[in-house]
């Protein structure tokens, strides 16, 4: 029996009020600005392990070797990212496909030009001892989120109405990330979880027992990477060449030497170094795996020689998806809201060159 198209109208509407205010407030006009600094809105809380390979690029002098500057926001939501690169406060955006999707239906011209997630990252988890072992379990059930507009909230809400469930048959509990979010799992604050790959890394790192609650219909689905205006990229090819490329070297790097890739997130934003109690070899260790999850995604995928590649059947599988869940009310085409014209030339470098760099850190 097919499945009731799935509603989602207060979700949708705040997203689409979100973006649409911005555009207006904008007027609709592309960001400005010098070419040779780029600001990079980067969806997450805070910086953590699984973001490192930006701060390795930004410590090996990858973005001066091609002549930008670099400065990285850090909003907590993609529509957040989406609204900045919307209004001109950044540039560049690391983002999930609902935004960009969303706002291909109110007018906005985001644009995927590189990939950064090669699969969808958001699922749900239950935590050991709750009970739950299928998303029809979660009625009445906490769901830890970091917070209650961030994706994972969004994959949630969908994700309970695709099992039948309405929005608020479950409660959306936000409890942050790092050390917070450890501890409301271990207080018992809540019974499961709707976070992200390396999110879920950080909480098994912590000794906390968790078991995945597969969304079939999420699977097969693009996961998101870099987008900017398509006005932006039209008017300065160059510049966003040189920040792929120069993102693409620390992956080569990061890929060959998760640790240096840590000790550089260290020395650039020395909190994310290992709490007190935990040994710097162990949070090492702890950290690497964090990393080694994302760069499972984030590298060169199976079957491509050039990094971030995007699938337009996997972006198709995502734009069906945001259809048939309610949060777009008309259709998307892939070119609308995809471009990867500038890949050639973001992966016009040496591998070998990188790789040669480092082995000399090791």
């Amino acid at each position: 029996m097919p499945k009731p198209r799935v509603r989602t109208r207060v979700l949708t509407g705040l997203l689409t009020t979100l973006l649409v205010t911005t555009l207006t407030a904008c007027g609709g006009a592309a960001g400005g600005g010098d070419s040779s600094t780029l600001k990079v809105a980067v969806t997450t809380p805070t910086w953590n392990a699984g973001f490192a390979t930006f701060l390795l690029s930004q410590a090996e002098g990858y973005f001066e070797d091609e002549g930008i500057d670099v400065e990285f926001t850090l909003p907590p939501s993609g529509t957040q990212a989406a609204q900045q690169v919307i209004a001109g406060g950044a540039d560049i955006a690391l983002v999930t496909p609902e935004p960009v999707i969303i706002g291909a239906t109110k007018g906005t011209d985001l644009t995927y030009f590189a990939s950064y997630y090669g699969d969808w990252i958001y699922g749900l988890a239950a935590v050991d001892g709750s009970g739950i072992s299928d998303v029809s379990d979660l009625k009445g059930k906490r769901i830890g989120v970091t917070n209650v507009s961030s994706s994972g909230a969004t994959f949630a809400r969908v994700a309970l109405q695709l099992a039948g469930l309405g929005e608020n048959d479950a409660t959306l509990v936000p409890i942050g990330v790092g050390a917070q979010q450890v501890s409301a799992i271990k207080d018992g604050q809540v019974d499961a979880l709707a976070l992200w790959d390396t999110q879920y890394q950080i909480v098994r790192n912590a000794g906390i027992r968790i078991t995945d609650l597969p969304v079939e219909e999420m699977t097969g689905m693009f996961g998101g990477g870099f987008v900017a205006r398509k006005s932006r990229l039209d008017a300065d090819r160059d510049a966003f060449a040189k920040f792929g490329r120069a993102f693409a070297k620390g992956v080569v790097y990061a890929q060959a030497n998760p640790e240096a890739a840590i000790q550089a997130m260290w020395q650039s934003q020395p909190d994310t170094r290992p709490a007190g109690g935990t040994s710097e070899a162990d949070g090492l260790a702890q950290q690497v795996k964090v990393l080694q999850v994302r760069l499972a995604g984030l590298g060169v995928q199976e079957g491509e020689e050039d990094w971030g590649t995007i699938d337009p059947d996997r972006v198709r599988r995502s734009i069906d998806f945001a259809e048939k869940a309610g949060l777009i009310d008309k259709r998307v085409e892939v070119d609308q809201i995809l471009d990867p014209s500038l890949l050639p030339k973001i992966n016009d470098f040496s591998r070998e060159e990188v790789l040669k760099q480092a082995s000399a850190k090791k």
